[in-house]
Protein backbone atom coordinates (compact mmCIF):
# COMPACT_ATOMS: atom_id res chain seq x y z
CA UNK A 1 0.00 0.00 0.00
CA UNK A 2 1.35 3.39 -0.97
CA UNK A 3 1.47 5.80 1.90
CA UNK A 4 -0.80 8.83 1.91
CA UNK A 5 0.19 11.22 -0.85
CA UNK A 6 0.59 14.93 -0.27
CA UNK A 7 1.05 17.91 -2.52
CA UNK A 8 4.72 18.80 -2.32
CA UNK A 9 5.28 21.33 -5.05
CA UNK A 10 3.79 23.07 -8.06
CA UNK A 11 1.83 25.82 -6.29
CA UNK A 12 -1.16 27.12 -8.21
CA UNK A 13 -0.33 29.58 -10.94
CA UNK A 14 -2.93 31.89 -12.41
CA UNK A 15 -1.88 32.43 -16.04
CA UNK A 16 -4.46 35.15 -16.60
CA UNK A 17 -2.73 37.43 -14.10
CA UNK A 18 0.26 38.17 -16.31
CA UNK A 19 -0.38 41.49 -17.98
CA UNK A 20 -4.10 41.43 -17.19
CA UNK A 21 -5.93 43.70 -14.80
CA UNK A 22 -7.73 41.45 -12.36
CA UNK A 23 -11.46 41.20 -11.74
CA UNK A 24 -13.33 39.38 -8.97
CA UNK A 25 -13.48 35.60 -9.14
CA UNK A 26 -16.43 33.48 -8.08
CA UNK A 27 -14.12 30.83 -6.68
CA UNK A 28 -12.12 33.03 -4.35
CA UNK A 29 -13.76 36.19 -3.06
CA UNK A 30 -11.57 39.20 -3.70
CA UNK A 31 -9.13 37.25 -5.87
CA UNK A 32 -8.81 37.84 -9.60
CA UNK A 33 -10.36 35.40 -12.04
CA UNK A 34 -10.49 34.97 -15.79
CA UNK A 35 -14.26 34.51 -16.08
CA UNK A 36 -15.00 38.03 -14.84
CA UNK A 37 -12.28 39.40 -17.09
CA UNK A 38 -13.73 37.60 -20.13
CA UNK A 39 -17.19 38.91 -19.23
CA UNK A 40 -15.99 42.51 -19.05
CA UNK A 41 -14.07 42.21 -22.34
CA UNK A 42 -17.08 40.75 -24.15
CA UNK A 43 -19.33 43.50 -22.83
CA UNK A 44 -16.75 46.17 -23.74
CA UNK A 45 -16.39 44.86 -27.30
CA UNK A 46 -20.15 44.58 -27.79
CA UNK A 47 -20.79 48.11 -26.54
CA UNK A 48 -17.88 49.41 -28.60
CA UNK A 49 -19.60 47.96 -31.67
CA UNK A 50 -22.83 49.69 -30.63
CA UNK A 51 -24.70 46.38 -30.45
CA UNK A 52 -27.33 45.20 -28.01
CA UNK A 53 -27.21 41.69 -26.60
CA UNK A 54 -30.07 40.87 -28.96
CA UNK A 55 -28.08 42.04 -32.00
CA UNK A 56 -25.07 39.98 -30.93
CA UNK A 57 -27.32 36.98 -30.41
CA UNK A 58 -28.63 37.29 -33.96
CA UNK A 59 -25.11 37.52 -35.36
CA UNK A 60 -23.73 34.48 -33.55
CA UNK A 61 -26.94 32.36 -33.35
CA UNK A 62 -26.92 32.13 -29.56
CA UNK A 63 -29.66 33.21 -27.14
CA UNK A 64 -29.77 36.57 -25.41
CA UNK A 65 -30.10 34.69 -22.13
CA UNK A 66 -26.76 32.93 -22.63
CA UNK A 67 -25.03 36.14 -23.67
CA UNK A 68 -26.36 37.84 -20.54
CA UNK A 69 -25.10 35.01 -18.33
CA UNK A 70 -21.64 35.15 -19.92
CA UNK A 71 -21.46 38.93 -19.58
CA UNK A 72 -22.31 38.68 -15.88
CA UNK A 73 -19.78 35.86 -15.29
CA UNK A 74 -22.49 33.32 -14.51
CA UNK A 75 -21.69 30.96 -17.38
CA UNK A 76 -18.41 29.82 -18.89
CA UNK A 77 -18.63 30.17 -22.69
CA UNK A 78 -17.80 27.34 -25.03
CA UNK A 79 -15.00 27.68 -27.56
CA UNK A 80 -17.58 27.88 -30.36
CA UNK A 81 -19.37 30.76 -28.61
CA UNK A 82 -16.04 32.51 -28.07
CA UNK A 83 -14.92 32.13 -31.68
CA UNK A 84 -18.26 33.41 -33.01
CA UNK A 85 -18.19 36.46 -30.72
CA UNK A 86 -14.59 37.20 -31.61
CA UNK A 87 -15.35 37.08 -35.33
CA UNK A 88 -18.64 39.01 -35.15
CA UNK A 89 -17.13 41.78 -33.02
CA UNK A 90 -13.88 41.97 -35.05
CA UNK A 91 -11.94 41.37 -31.85
CA UNK A 92 -8.81 40.21 -33.68
CA UNK A 93 -8.40 37.15 -31.45
CA UNK A 94 -8.71 38.93 -28.11
CA UNK A 95 -11.48 36.69 -26.78
CA UNK A 96 -9.93 33.53 -28.24
CA UNK A 97 -6.67 34.25 -26.42
CA UNK A 98 -8.49 34.68 -23.10
CA UNK A 99 -10.52 31.48 -23.45
CA UNK A 100 -7.83 28.92 -22.45
CA UNK A 101 -7.12 30.96 -19.31
CA UNK A 102 -10.81 31.01 -18.55
CA UNK A 103 -11.06 27.24 -18.90
CA UNK A 104 -8.10 26.81 -16.56
CA UNK A 105 -9.79 29.00 -13.97
CA UNK A 106 -12.90 26.79 -14.07
CA UNK A 107 -10.93 23.75 -12.89
CA UNK A 108 -11.20 22.70 -9.23
CA UNK A 109 -8.32 24.38 -7.41
CA UNK A 110 -6.96 21.05 -6.17
CA UNK A 111 -6.57 19.83 -9.78
CA UNK A 112 -4.76 22.86 -11.21
CA UNK A 113 -1.30 21.83 -9.97
CA UNK A 114 -1.61 18.62 -11.99
CA UNK A 115 -2.67 20.52 -15.12
CA UNK A 116 0.44 22.68 -14.71
CA UNK A 117 2.54 19.53 -14.54
CA UNK A 118 0.85 18.05 -17.63
CA UNK A 119 1.75 21.15 -19.61
CA UNK A 120 5.42 20.70 -18.76
CA UNK A 121 5.51 16.93 -19.23
CA UNK A 122 7.55 15.24 -21.93
CA UNK A 123 5.84 11.88 -21.26
CA UNK A 124 2.48 10.87 -19.77
CA UNK A 125 1.58 7.35 -18.63
CA UNK A 126 -1.70 6.32 -17.07
CA UNK A 127 -3.75 3.42 -15.75
CA UNK A 128 -7.54 3.75 -15.79
CA UNK A 129 -9.61 0.85 -14.41
CA UNK A 130 -13.07 2.49 -14.37
CA UNK A 131 -13.45 5.24 -16.98
CA UNK A 132 -11.84 6.61 -20.12
CA UNK A 133 -9.37 9.28 -18.92
CA UNK A 134 -10.35 12.92 -19.30
CA UNK A 135 -7.69 13.58 -21.95
CA UNK A 136 -9.42 11.08 -24.27
CA UNK A 137 -13.09 11.62 -23.42
CA UNK A 138 -15.68 12.81 -25.93
CA UNK A 139 -17.80 15.77 -24.88
CA UNK A 140 -20.94 13.65 -24.40
CA UNK A 141 -19.09 11.03 -22.35
CA UNK A 142 -17.49 13.73 -20.21
CA UNK A 143 -20.78 15.57 -19.73
CA UNK A 144 -22.48 12.37 -18.53
CA UNK A 145 -19.76 11.85 -15.92
CA UNK A 146 -19.86 15.46 -14.73
CA UNK A 147 -23.65 15.42 -14.47
CA UNK A 148 -23.45 12.46 -12.10
CA UNK A 149 -22.25 14.79 -9.33
CA UNK A 150 -25.47 15.52 -7.38
CA UNK A 151 -24.11 18.91 -6.28
CA UNK A 152 -23.15 20.14 -9.75
CA UNK A 153 -25.48 22.71 -11.32
CA UNK A 154 -26.00 22.81 -15.08
CA UNK A 155 -23.78 25.89 -15.23
CA UNK A 156 -21.00 24.18 -13.27
CA UNK A 157 -21.19 21.10 -15.51
CA UNK A 158 -20.69 23.29 -18.57
CA UNK A 159 -17.79 25.12 -16.93
CA UNK A 160 -16.03 21.87 -16.11
CA UNK A 161 -16.74 20.43 -19.55
CA UNK A 162 -15.24 23.51 -21.18
CA UNK A 163 -12.13 23.14 -19.02
CA UNK A 164 -11.82 19.43 -19.78
CA UNK A 165 -12.06 19.92 -23.53
CA UNK A 166 -9.51 22.74 -23.42
CA UNK A 167 -7.19 20.47 -21.46
CA UNK A 168 -7.31 18.00 -24.34
CA UNK A 169 -5.60 20.52 -26.62
CA UNK A 170 -2.43 19.40 -24.86
CA UNK A 171 -2.44 16.39 -27.21
CA UNK A 172 -3.05 18.32 -30.43
CA UNK A 173 -0.19 20.82 -30.51
CA UNK A 174 3.17 20.29 -32.20
CA UNK A 175 4.94 19.65 -28.89
CA UNK A 176 2.39 17.26 -27.41
CA UNK A 177 3.92 14.67 -25.04
CA UNK A 178 3.63 10.95 -25.84
CA UNK A 179 0.64 9.48 -23.99
CA UNK A 180 0.63 5.81 -22.99
CA UNK A 181 -2.79 4.82 -21.67
CA UNK A 182 -3.74 1.44 -20.20
CA UNK A 183 -7.45 0.70 -19.67
CA UNK A 184 -9.24 -2.19 -18.03
CA UNK A 185 -11.54 -3.99 -20.47
CA UNK A 186 -14.47 -3.20 -18.19
CA UNK A 187 -14.17 0.46 -19.25
CA UNK A 188 -15.27 -0.55 -22.75
CA UNK A 189 -18.40 -2.27 -21.46
CA UNK A 190 -19.42 0.17 -18.73
CA UNK A 191 -22.48 2.10 -19.88
CA UNK A 192 -21.81 5.83 -19.62
CA UNK A 193 -24.57 7.81 -21.32
CA UNK A 194 -26.10 5.01 -23.38
CA UNK A 195 -25.19 3.08 -26.56
CA UNK A 196 -24.75 6.12 -28.81
CA UNK A 197 -22.40 7.87 -26.40
CA UNK A 198 -20.43 4.66 -25.92
CA UNK A 199 -20.13 4.04 -29.67
CA UNK A 200 -18.80 7.54 -30.21
CA UNK A 201 -16.41 7.22 -27.26
CA UNK A 202 -14.96 3.92 -28.46
CA UNK A 203 -14.63 5.33 -31.97
CA UNK A 204 -12.72 8.27 -30.49
CA UNK A 205 -10.46 5.84 -28.60
CA UNK A 206 -9.73 3.98 -31.82
CA UNK A 207 -8.93 7.23 -33.61
CA UNK A 208 -6.65 8.31 -30.76
CA UNK A 209 -4.81 4.98 -30.82
CA UNK A 210 -3.91 5.58 -34.46
CA UNK A 211 -2.18 8.85 -33.68
CA UNK A 212 1.61 8.68 -33.66
CA UNK A 213 2.15 9.90 -30.10
CA UNK A 214 -0.73 8.06 -28.38
CA UNK A 215 -0.78 4.42 -27.29
CA UNK A 216 -3.93 2.73 -25.94
CA UNK A 217 -3.62 -0.73 -24.39
CA UNK A 218 -6.29 -2.91 -22.80
CA UNK A 219 -5.99 -5.28 -19.83
CA UNK A 220 -8.32 -8.12 -20.91
CA UNK A 221 -10.70 -9.95 -18.64
CA UNK A 222 -8.63 -13.06 -19.18
CA UNK A 223 -5.86 -11.48 -17.12
CA UNK A 224 -7.95 -12.46 -14.11
CA UNK A 225 -6.25 -12.09 -10.74
CA UNK A 226 -2.69 -12.30 -11.97
CA UNK A 227 -0.03 -10.16 -10.30
CA UNK A 228 -0.26 -7.37 -12.86
CA UNK A 229 -4.06 -7.24 -12.73
CA UNK A 230 -4.05 -7.21 -8.93
CA UNK A 231 -1.62 -4.29 -9.00
CA UNK A 232 -4.28 -2.22 -10.74
CA UNK A 233 -7.15 -2.95 -8.40
CA UNK A 234 -6.39 -0.13 -5.97
CA UNK A 235 -7.27 2.66 -8.40
CA UNK A 236 -6.14 4.75 -11.33
CA UNK A 237 -3.19 7.10 -11.67
CA UNK A 238 -1.13 9.24 -14.04
CA UNK A 239 2.65 9.53 -14.22
CA UNK A 240 4.21 12.67 -15.73
CA UNK A 241 7.83 12.77 -16.77
CA UNK A 242 9.16 16.33 -16.72
CA UNK A 243 12.53 17.02 -18.32
CA UNK A 244 15.08 18.34 -15.86
CA UNK A 245 12.82 17.69 -12.89
CA UNK A 246 11.47 14.88 -10.75
CA UNK A 247 8.65 12.78 -12.16
CA UNK A 248 5.24 13.42 -10.61
CA UNK A 249 2.19 11.23 -10.10
CA UNK A 250 -1.50 11.96 -9.76
CA UNK A 251 -3.47 9.29 -7.89
CA UNK A 252 -7.20 9.32 -8.57
CA UNK A 253 -9.85 9.08 -5.88
CA UNK A 254 -13.58 9.64 -5.65
CA UNK A 255 -13.26 12.89 -3.71
CA UNK A 256 -9.78 14.39 -4.01
CA UNK A 257 -6.94 13.40 -6.32
CA UNK A 258 -3.45 13.65 -4.89
CA UNK A 259 -0.23 14.88 -6.50
CA UNK A 260 3.28 14.04 -5.35
CA UNK A 261 6.84 13.93 -6.65
CA UNK A 262 8.32 12.14 -3.64
CA UNK A 263 10.78 9.58 -5.10
CA UNK A 264 9.45 6.71 -3.00
CA UNK A 265 5.85 7.31 -4.08
CA UNK A 266 6.77 7.83 -7.72
CA UNK A 267 8.90 4.66 -7.79
CA UNK A 268 6.05 2.63 -6.29
CA UNK A 269 3.54 3.92 -8.84
CA UNK A 270 5.94 3.34 -11.74
CA UNK A 271 6.48 -0.27 -10.66
CA UNK A 272 2.74 -0.73 -10.42
CA UNK A 273 2.27 0.73 -13.91
CA UNK A 274 4.81 -1.66 -15.41
CA UNK A 275 3.19 -4.63 -13.65
CA UNK A 276 -0.21 -3.67 -15.08
CA UNK A 277 1.19 -3.03 -18.54
CA UNK A 278 2.84 -6.46 -18.55
CA UNK A 279 -0.60 -8.14 -18.66
CA UNK A 280 -2.12 -5.70 -21.18
CA UNK A 281 -2.75 -6.63 -24.79
CA UNK A 282 -0.39 -5.23 -27.41
CA UNK A 283 -1.69 -1.99 -28.91
CA UNK A 284 -2.91 -3.62 -32.15
CA UNK A 285 -4.77 -6.37 -30.33
CA UNK A 286 -6.22 -3.78 -27.99
CA UNK A 287 -7.52 -1.77 -30.96
CA UNK A 288 -9.16 -4.91 -32.36
CA UNK A 289 -10.88 -5.48 -29.01
CA UNK A 290 -12.12 -1.88 -28.89
CA UNK A 291 -13.55 -2.26 -32.41
CA UNK A 292 -15.25 -5.54 -31.44
CA UNK A 293 -16.89 -4.03 -28.36
CA UNK A 294 -17.91 -0.95 -30.36
CA UNK A 295 -19.79 -3.25 -32.76
CA UNK A 296 -21.72 -4.68 -29.81
CA UNK A 297 -22.71 -1.18 -28.72
CA UNK A 298 -23.92 -0.50 -32.29
CA UNK A 299 -26.23 -3.49 -32.00
CA UNK A 300 -27.66 -2.38 -28.66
Amino acid sequence: MIRSLVLRRHPERAPWKKGVRDAPSREHDGEAGPLAFFASELRRLREQAGWSQGRLGQEIAYSVGLISMVETARRTPSLDFTERCDQALNADGVLIRIWPMLAYGALPSRFRPWVDIERQAHTLRGWHPLLVPGLLQTSDYARTILQADPEATDERVEELLTARLERQTLLTNDNSPPLWTVLDQGVLHRDVGGPEVMRDQLAALLAASERRRISVQIVPREAGATGGAIAGMEGGFFIAGVEGSLDSVFVESAAVGQVTDHPRDVAAICKRYEAIRSVALPARAGADLIAKVMTRWQQT
